[in-house]
């Protein structure tokens, strides 16, 4: 990435956009604060998170940030609550109170029925939206998405995109890296990336 810069509201839908090798990976994990810029600087609630200790950075993500991956990284060995509540851990909330929210948040998305089976045995959409769940059982301000509707059918990716209006309407910020066409037309704002620069920044 050279000479970034970005201004992203709450509330806003960002999707970025480029072809493969344009540095949209690497932007998210700058973002989510996985990696450090070596010049510049990143802002989180008007605080320069960026030099900011490994611990705290750790604690920013746990409280502010939900990912969603693009490869799910869910753990097979686990049921799909129990991959759900496992940000939770970090927050020294007791097990019932884990799994409680894990459920509530797998039915919001229709996933109640399929809690209990391991992350093998739900099809590949029902991983993206255990994923999703993932993301978002800790309630978080800022949501990384790294091509949320790549691998699903279009049924889950109509799904997924309700999900994204919602939490936007109800003042989350996403950040999403994609070229699917139905979720650039839901950005607020596409930022195009070529080379590791902002070819284009339009507001929507």
């Amino acid at each position: 990435m050279r000479d970034v810069s970005l201004d992203i509201g709450s509330g806003d839908f960002i999707v970025v956009t480029g072809p493969s090798g344009s540095g949209k990976t690497t932007l998210l994990s700058l973002l989510g604060l996985l990696a450090r810029p070596t010049r510049g600087t990143i802002f989180i609630d008007d605080q320069e998170v960026s030099s900011y200790s490994d611990a705290w950075q750790t604690r920013i993500r746990g409280e502010k940030i939900g990912f969603i991956f693009q490869q799910h990284n869910l753990l097979p060995q686990f049921l799909a609550w129990e991959n759900v509540s496992l940000p939770l851990l970090c927050r020294d909330i007791r097990l019932d109170k884990r799994k409680r929210a894990a459920l509530d948040i797998l039915h919001e998305l229709g996933l109640g029925s399929r809690s209990d089976f391991k992350t093998a045995q739900l099809s590949v959409g029902e991983q993206q939206r255990t994923a999703i769940a993932r993301a978002l059982v800790t309630d978080p301000e800022i949501i990384l998405a790294d091509e949320p509707t790549a691998s699903v059918d279009i049924e889950t990716g109509v799904h997924i995109l309700k999900i994204f209006k919602s939490l936007k309407k109800s003042g989350k910020t996403i950040i999403a890296v994609s070229h699917d066409q139905a979720v650039l037309r839901e950005g607020d704002q596409i930022v195009e990336l070529r080379d590791g620069l902002v070819a284009k920044n339009r507001r929507m």
